[in-house]
């Protein structure tokens, strides 16, 4: 049958378009495949990030001491058990002792938070802004009884999802310890199948999916932990109240990407509003000058490396994992978006033929070293700056002198 040149171009525009229908129904199909067994997916990921978190460390004691993979992963379990019960010992009872302070004195703040609404609401009155502040402030402890109550109707389901909690973060620990020991093994007799052209590709998925995840994840608490001792250290020195209460959830909400740091400023100034007004504008100033630091200062620095992509696809990328997956779609997003960045690079090459597909393995290797020899050009370009100003300092000096 012979087709007009019209008829051919759009037989394939059809063809085109139901492909792209058949695509969508199949990544939907297999969406809610995930959905039925998200739980188990989840367990499966948190273990895999503190495989990842933990890699490095048992890599180093494996490589330099005489213990086997297995004693080295045993090793460094016990340091973090010890870690975490000399934390806990000296930073549990603080918070516990906030926390009951906290409970104590909630009459007090409620007081004074009515008040505040009251001169708020006074001085909109006066401003002519038709906002009832009262009314909102009002409707607050009705909808905090409500919740109270029925958290505490439904006590054995508390139990019952704290229970599933613990287990949960008991079953993450075994398979996390089990993915230390014979990860490696396990990918390598996976790979063994392969095609070699799939074998270079599914190596350049791990390196990429290594450097993402295990950077990104350990990028992020580490800017959490900054930002949380840098916010005790400042909230200490105004005399804010239940200090170190605040500046733990601000570290925690800190790992959030992108929208951590609105998270982790509000209930900061909510309590220095209310329990040190008076050191209020600095407190706001200086946690948003901390933040500017923290964020576009150290938080660059620490996830160049791991991610690499440029801010705009980053922003693209949050938006679009809170579209599809809600709060872990906004907290996988970025090392996800590094993977997709890594492979969209290997394909744009493999099209141009600048590589064949037994060398995508090489892709990070000599991204690495380009970053290397960029690294080491700024440092000679900067240590020639700064040769070049000396020199300039001394010449005017002796044209001075003379």
């Amino acid at each position: 049958m012979n087709f007009s040149s019209r008829e051919r171009q759009l037989l394939s525009t059809l063809v085109i378009l139901l492909i792209i229908v058949a695509a969508f129904q199949i990544v939907a199909t297999l969406w809610l495949a995930v959905l039925q067994v998200a739980d188990v997916v989840l367990i499966f990921i948190a273990a895999w990030a503190l495989s990842y978190l933990l890699s490095p460390l048992v890599n180093r004691i494996d490589e330099r001491t005489p213990l086997n993979r297995a004693l080295s992963v045993v090793l460094v379990y016990l340091g973090i058990a010890i870690v975490l019960a000399g934390v806990l010992a000296l930073v549990v009872p603080g918070l516990v002792a906030q926390l009951n302070d906290l409970v104590t004195r909630a009459p007090e703040y409620g007081d004074r938070a009515a008040r505040e609404a009251a001169g708020l609401q006074v001085q909109l009155e006066r401003a002519g802004v038709p906002v009832k502040v009262t009314e909102l402030y009002g409707a607050v402890p009705s909808r905090l009884s409500e919740v109270a109550g029925a958290i505490a109707h439904d006590a054995l389901g508390v139990v019952s999802a704290t229970a599933a909690v613990l287990f949960d973060a008991t079953l993450v620990l075994i398979i996390a310890f089990i993915m230390l020991i014979d990860g490696d093994a396990i990918w390598q007799r996976f790979t063994r199948a392969l095609t070699p052209e799939l074998r270079s590709e599914a190596e350049l998925l791990r390196q990429s999916a290594d450097r993402s995840f295990g950077g990104f994840i350990r990028g992020s608490l580490l800017l959490g932990l900054i930002y949380g001792v840098a916010t005790l250290a400042l909230l200490v020195v105004f005399g804010v109240p239940f200090a170190g209460v605040l500046a733990t959830l601000s570290g925690l909400a800190m790992i959030i990407p992108f929208f951590g740091p609105i998270i982790a400023e509000i209930p900061v100034l909510l309590v220095t509003l209310l329990g040190a007004p008076d050191q209020f504008l600095w407190v706001l100033v200086l946690t948003l000058v901390l933040q500017q630091i923290v964020l576009n200062i150290i938080g660059p620095r620490l996830m160049s490396n791991a991610i690499g992509i440029h801010p705009i696809f980053v922003f693209l990328a949050l938006l679009l994992g809170s579209r599809i997956a809600g709060f872990w779609g906004v907290f996988l997003a970025v090392p996800v978006a590094g993977v997709i960045n890594t492979f969209v690079r290997y394909a744009y090459e493999l099209a141009k033929g600048r590589r064949v597909r037994t060398q995508a393995a090489s892709l990070m290797d000599e991204r690495r070293a380009a970053a290397a020899a960029a690294a080491a050009d700024a440092r000679d370009a900067e240590a020639e700056a700064r040769e070049a100003a000396r020199v300039a300092r001394e010449a005017k000096l002796t044209a001075r002198g003379k």
